[in-house]
């Protein structure tokens, strides 16, 4: 009775928690259509790779989550928080810093990367009490909280660009940071009257997995657009930051389907594998369907996202979607390492990811970016598979 329960938990967590990642998906693929439309290649370059650099001195972030939910609130009460707001002011603080040299590498004012980063403290303090709402399995008020930031992350940029005229970053990098802050202290109150959840030890294979995922799922947000901002001119960039934004949605709605597999586990230890199957089961699925759209519409799915001004970025996105289902079922077979512990599988994962960062340094070309993407991909999805049914016998369930 009790599994049979926890069954239908997973699948009304993975229901509720979808339908908003998919509205917050929609909402995030609104304000890239409203920057894209507006601002045009060049800008919408800029300002993706503002953020983009915001999420390089957020790498932590999906650690402190994992770590959150790993342990409960209850950690809460060992200064955990104040942990986590220090760590974010150490951040900010480097990326302060780094800025001169950032601006240079990226071609950007140092004024404005310092503008953004201020988001880093809210964002680290925030990510922590999303945590503790997902351990404690609050999908519905996890959910409700993605899709309101994610809502008014469009009207923020709706706003920087009707006010701003000439200078719509400056004003997003304002209203963006003003906006995190806020959902931080909405998440803290949400999380004020959790009860407490007995935490999961951190044994020392728990937290070497768990450091090494949550760092890698950092990575795989952002490198290649960062990459691309590095080595192609503004313009190219500002393509490539098109495909990412479009292919990139399939990992983000992902995300949520492993972060239930992940507390369903934590809940439910003695059937890890009939979550991940499901899981993985659910991934294909959703892999399928975006393939299918990406296949058969590419130039309809690019004007209506993107504008006319990208169509030049179709013939590429079907290659960077298989791409991005490959790492989709990366993040649920290492998330899956996280709630079990098998560190075995965050070599693969890693080596993939350094594989598909160096062979990108360098290139120039649009199509040699999505075709690295592409293959280093699949090559580290193959090297997780492998390496997960070699590991199989190592997992330990406690």
């Amino acid at each position: 009775m009790e599994s049979s329960l926890q069954g239908r938990k997973f699948w009304s967590d993975n229901l509720v928690l979808g339908i908003a990642t998919l509205l917050a998906g929609l909402f995030n693929m609104l304000y890239a259509v409203v920057l894209a439309h507006t601002l045009g290649p060049r800008d919408y370059g800029r300002i993706a790779t503002l953020n983009n650099l915001v999420g390089l001195f957020l790498l932590p972030l999906p650690l402190i989550g994992l770590v959150a939910i790993r342990l409960g609130k209850r950690v809460q009460r060992r200064g955990l928080g104040y942990l986590v707001v220090g760590a974010g002011l150490g951040v900010f603080i480097l990326s302060v810093l780094w800025s001169g040299a950032l601006g240079r590498i990226f071609h950007l004012s140092q004024a404005l990367i310092v503008l953004y980063a201020v988001s880093v403290v809210p964002n680290f303090g925030y990510a922590l009490y999303i945590g503790f709402l997902e351990r404690a399995r609050r999908y519905l008020v996890v959910g409700a909280l993605l899709a309101v930031s994610s809502g008014l992350g469009v009207g923020v940029v709706v706003i920087a660009v009707t006010l701003g005229h000439h200078h719509p970053l400056w004003w997003a990098g304002v209203l963006q940071g003003g906006l995190v802050g806020a959902m931080w202290l909405l998440a803290a109150s949400q999380s004020r009257h959790l009860p407490d959840v007995k935490p999961t030890p951190l044994a020392p294979r728990i937290l070497v997995t768990t450091i090494g995922i949550g760092t890698l799922q950092a990575l795989w947000g952002m490198s290649d657009s960062l990459l691309a901002k590095a080595h192609l001119s503004t313009f190219r960039a500002g393509l490539y930051t098109g495909i990412a934004t479009i292919g990139q949605a399939l990992p983000f709605i992902v995300s949520s389907v492993a972060i239930v597999m992940l507390t369903a586990i934590l809940d439910d230890p003695g059937h890890p594998r009939r979550y991940l199957f499901r899981s993985l089961a659910l991934t294909g699925g959703l892999g399928a369907g975006f393939l299918i759209i990406l296949y058969g519409r590419p130039g309809l799915v690019v004007k209506l996202f993107l504008g006319v001004h990208f169509l030049s970025i179709a013939t590429l996105l079907s290659q960077y979607g298989v791409a991005m289902v490959a790492l989709s079922l990366v993040i649920v077979l290492t998330t899956f390492g996280v709630a079990v512990g098998d560190w075995w599988s965050v070599i693969p994962a890693a080596g993939g990811t350094l594989l598909w960062i160096i062979w990108m340094l360098g290139s120039t070309r649009i199509e040699s970016l999505v075709h690295r993407t592409l293959w280093s991909m699949l090559l580290t999805l193959g090297g997780t598979l492998v390496t997960k049914m070699l590991s199989r016998h190592r997992i330990d369930h406690s």
